[in-house]
């Protein structure tokens, strides 16, 4: 892990110094960001080993901050610190996705033995992830080539965003996924106010992967509810026989 890439955002002087010391010192390369606005530029597109977000930021917050990455396609591990101990704030941070909560004041050595753990269980997931194939039902999803395939219909190559779209819905296949769940998980909170694009996509996805788009088989609207996968061209007559969850923007499954 020597020589890995950590950007820490943090606005507080003192604990920004201990952190670029003890950090330097294990063999990171240290990034610094003081802002949410800075902690954008130092991350996106640029190849980080783990970002460690401060909860309370000048510009922002690091909850908001967690998920403009995430919007932004930053996939890599997360560390929050916080002066927060409730328990609440904790459930907020892991519920968005993070990795680890670490609260202040820290003890240095604890801080660097667990942003190690972090790591490394992210690269040995990140070898694991190449060409991971998605199944359910009869339809498979290989995230490493883009490609989508079931009984119904050859292997067909995706764009990115139709790959994305897909990987949420058939990673929960059964369950309905809301319109807004979908939107944060392909597109980010971004999108909001131009949700037209979704109605254009799932149209696109659907010509990709049904033998007849207009009588979907894999790929059901649920009426002003949202989407699911299911490989049942009576999905949307037997809604009643569906489980009754849906998943949420903060990724908890809501059960009525």
């Amino acid at each position: 892990m020597v020589n890995e890439r950590i950007v820490v955002v943090e606005d507080d002087p003192l604990a920004l110094k201990i952190l670029d010391f003890v950090l330097t010192d294990e063999g990171y390369q240290v990034a610094i960001a003081r802002t949410g606005a800075e902690a954008l530029t130092q991350i996106v597109g640029r190849e980080t080993a783990l970002a460690l977000l401060d909860v309370h930021l000048p510009d922002t917050d690091g909850f908001t901050l967690l998920r403009a990455l995430r919007a932004r396609r930053y996939t890599g591990p997360v560390i929050f610190l916080s002066g927060r101990t409730g328990i609440d704030a904790k459930l907020d941070a892991f519920r968005l996705g993070a990795d680890d909560y670490i609260t202040k004041p820290f003890e240095p050595l604890e801080l660097v033995a667990r942003v190690n753990a972090v790591i490394r269980r992210y690269l040995a997931g990140d070898r694991q992830s190449l060409g991971t194939l998605i199944r359910a039902d009869d339809a498979e999803l290989d995230l490493g080539t883009l490609t989508y395939r079931s009984a119904a219909v050859a292997s067909t190559l995706l764009a990115p965003t139709e790959m994305r779209i897909l990987e949420c819905l058939m990673r929960n296949a059964h369950i309905i996924i809301s319109r807004d769940t979908l939107i944060e998980r392909v597109w980010g909170y971004d999108l909001y106010g131009d949700t037209n694009r979704v109605d254009v996509y799932i149209r696109r996805v659907r010509r990709r992967i049904e033998p007849d788009p207009t009588r979907p088989r894999y790929l059901h609207t649920i009426r002003s509810i949202g989407y699911v996968f299911r490989a049942d061209s009576d999905t949307v007559s037997q809604i009643g026989n569906l489980p009754l969850a849906l998943i949420s923007p903060t990724g908890d499954t809501l059960v009525d």
